[in-house]
């Protein structure tokens, strides 16, 4: 039997006492996600899986982790000689005050003219350290859950006593796999076993790499070679035995067809309605909507249908239909359009008829406007600000979460353009703040205050669950959940939904020029067209921020 715990508060992975320790491997509970996720996604995960070694033996372990998350720590290691840093490494510049604030095994080394993070010598000998794993094997169990094994269970040596291991991946959706399209390095799992068995997070259709590092107390080598690449799949019981992969499967239809706000056009007396729906599950993105209504006309002799159509943008989920006639049937339509390796796939139609003769039972009684909103996926700064002070301010942005009671919003400084002249600058990586500011907030905007210019920022938020709907549904779909994956009935039906944790994360970029803009202000007054609808103006004009979007779990 496998059971998940609460241990201080957070909740670990543990297995029970049948029998199954004779099993090669560790079942991951979806809800053991939430332990360390609300760690990594404010410090560095090689910082958070040696406070999780550290910790894990006391009986109030987020208190410990915090604790030790706050503390300053000196990495193993020896600062590289000066003839071998590389050119960031040597820049002129004071990025660091301590090895807290460097990434991964970064070590925070002074320079001829400066203090950088670079990476450390001497740790392949430390003798303190637990041995970088090797040999990453994936097996298939089923679907998308996968079984890792990193090394022989005859080799588990001392030092494997209070290591964590640490699992990241990265990933790239389509059928053919290409290694520059990849994403960046995000963490997958962190746990005790050297064989753990993952089923959350691994999406349909995508090419991953895993890569493994092994932390104690005292810290790490280093990350393993990344795996062969490892394509996920929709398999089915007879597929698997024969071993033939199917494709990612269509989309769903979209859900919840609705319509609402009919209202008559003053002009010309047509009527104009709204029609509403729901995001569908879907193993790839929703690319676009098509949209499709149809009248019936009834002549003298014959009877014809006149079909008008239209593609929605994926970031809408509602549609106003214009020019329709009072005392007619109308056939509506809504499909999902996916794109997975130049390929459309397309969901089924969901339909509803309209009868434009009852057209005031849809009518808004609550004096809302008929517009249509564009709706964000993902999240996304709104507006950027230059305040007298040269500093700025950002308004994130970001959808509903239905099962969330509050949001944890996260930023930290990763780099900045350091400007020698006005012709030429200079990026430093690696520049970590030295704590990760975190707030919480009950709505779905936010307003990130003194941001320094010129600079890239990480900025996370994490949806906070309501703590009623984390009782026994979950467990008892746990359990149907688990006789599957130990090899009871499969189900061909699209899995039920589990309440977990979201996190949305951007890269964002502060590239303005407080002082050229308000030169400029009087003049460019009414320019607005860098902001595409989503910055306004402000005393100061901003030109549009860089985004690059980074993970999404949520489609």
């Amino acid at each position: 039997m496998w059971v998940a715990k609460e241990v201080g508060g957070g909740r670990a992975c543990s297995q029970g006492s049948t029998g199954q320790k004779k099993l090669g491997w560790w079942l991951l509970l979806p809800t053991c996600l939430a332990f360390w996720t609300k760690y990594t996604v404010e410090y560095d995960a090689m910082r958070v899986a040696r406070c999780y070694s550290k910790c894990d033996r006391y009986p109030s372990i987020n208190q410990c982790i915090e604790t030790c998350l706050s503390e300053n720590f000196t990495k193993p290691g020896k600062c590289p000689e000066e003839n071998l840093m590389s050119p960031f490494e040597a820049v002129c510049l004071i990025a660091c005050a301590n090895d807290s604030q460097c990434t991964d095994l970064g070590k925070c080394c002074p320079n001829d003219c400066g203090i950088t993070c670079m990476d450390p010598t001497g740790l392949i000998d430390h003798p303190d350290l637990p041995p970088i794993p090797e040999k990453i094997i994936i097996r298939r169990e089923k679907s998308n859950m996968v079984t890792l094994n990193w090394k022989p269970k005859d080799l588990v040596s001392r030092h494997d006593e209070g290591v964590c291991y640490l699992v990241e991946e990265r990933h790239v959706l389509g059928p053919r796999y290409s290694e520059s399209r990849l994403t960046s390095w995000g963490v997958l799992h962190m746990g005790r076993k050297p064989f753990p068995s993952i089923k959350a997070g691994l999406k349909t259709g995508h090419w991953y790499q895993f890569r493994v590092a092994a932390v104690n107390e005292k810290g790490s080598r280093g990350y393993s070679v990344p795996s062969k690449p490892f394509k996920t799949a929709v398999i089915q019981n007879a597929m698997f035995l024969l071993g033939r992969i199917k494709e990612p499967r269509n989309p769903r239809e979209p859900r919840n067809l609705s319509l609402s706000g009919a209202r008559v056009q003053p002009s010309d007396g047509k009527l104009r309605i709204l029609l509403r729906w729901r995001q569908p599950p879907s193993d790839v993105p929703i690319m676009f909507y098509k949209l499709f209504w149809s009248q019936l006309i009834v002549g003298p002799t014959n009877e014809s249908v006149i079909i008008s159509h239209r593609s929605i943008s994926k970031d809408k989920n509602c549609f106003e239909i214009k020019n329709l006639e009072i005392g007619w049937q109308y056939f509506l339509q809504v499909q999902a359009v996916s794109v997975y390796g130049g390929r459309r796939i397309m969901s089924k139609k969901v339909s509803q008829v309209f009868n434009s003769t009852d057209y005031r039972d849809y009518a808004d009684t609550e004096g809302h406007s008929g517009r249509c909103e564009r709706h964000h996926l993902g999240l996304r700064v709104r507006r950027l600000i230059c305040q007298c002070s040269e500093e700025i301010d950002a308004r994130l942005v970001w959808p509903v979460d239905e099962e969330a009671a509050s949001y944890n919003v996260s930023w930290r400084l990763e780099s900045c353009s350091v400007f020698k002249n006005s012709r030429n600058s200079k990026i430093t990586p690696n520049l970590i703040s030295p704590i990760s500011l975190s707030e919480i907030t009950q709505k779905t905007r936010f307003d990130i205050k003194n941001l320094e210019k010129n600079c890239t920022y990480t900025v996370n938020v994490r949806s906070i669950l309501n703590n009623n709907n984390n009782g026994n549904d979950n467990n008892s779909s746990e359990d149907k959940k688990d006789n599957n994956e130990l090899g009871g009935p499969a189900d061909d039906n699209w899995p039920t939904e589990v309440n977990e944790e979201r996190n949305l994360s951007i890269e964002l970029t502060t590239n303005i020029s407080c002082n050229k803009i308000r030169q400029n202000h009087n003049n460019n007054r009414n320019s607005n067209d860098n902001n595409n609808g989503d910055f306004k103006l402000t005393k100061c004009k901003k030109r549009k921020t860089r985004l690059k979007k980074i993970y999404n779990k949520f489609f």
